[in-house]
């Protein structure tokens, strides 16, 4: 889960999972204090296969300033999730106006949005649905969890993660279309 290898759907999604859940973790060691702003103290050596370059230390920075861009990183994690999942989806099951499983058309429709939120903004990602796509979709997952996404009203609207279920809802999803994927692969 870093880039390297043989890279499939599954795979995909895997990864960007893995990421989602470092950022959420490194979120909470902040949020807890076990991370502090002493890291901002130090110059940080980044080699980048050539000569490299020096991050330089940034004293002023605040323990808020940590907080707000760890809350970024999970975004940015976040939008990578939905950017994966997506692709993913369009490579096994070909592009969503072409699949003709109803099964998937409301997940589909929620990942597909998502993903496009983040493309307008990755900062603050915002609804943008066109107006047949304006509905209510129950997605069902094969554990039996359910959500009902509605996107009658969201339009304009800054993304919130209740509208997708909640974390919780949406890190099923990526589990569950891991699997979808990874079963119907030819």
């Amino acid at each position: 889960m870093n880039g390297r290898g043989i890279e499939t759907p599954a795979n995909k999604i895997a990864t960007a999972q893995a990421v989602l859940g470092l950022a959420c973790r490194l979120n909470a060691e902040i949020v807890a204090g076990r991370i502090s702003k002493e890291i901002f103290t130090r110059d940080v050596h980044i080699y980048t296969g050539s000569t490299g370059l020096v991050l330089p230390a940034f004293p002023e920075g605040t323990d808020e300033d940590l907080k707000l861009g760890a809350q970024n990183i999970v975004l940015i994690a976040l939008s990578a999730t939905a950017l994966a999942l997506d692709e993913s989806l369009d490579e096994v099951f070909g592009k969503l106006s072409v699949d003709t499983d109803p099964k998937r058309t409301g997940m589909r429709i929620m990942v597909n949005q998502l993903r496009n939120a983040f493309a307008h903004n990755p900062w603050r990602p915002k609804w943008v649905l066109f107006k047949q796509d304006r509905r209510q979709y129950l997605i069902e997952l094969d554990d039996g969890s359910q959500f009902n996404f509605d996107a009658r009203s969201l339009d304009g609207d800054s993304v919130k993660p209740e509208q997708v279920g909640g974390l919780e809802f949406w890190i099923k999803l990526l589990q569950h279309c891991e699997k979808l994927v990874s079963l119907n692969v030819t």
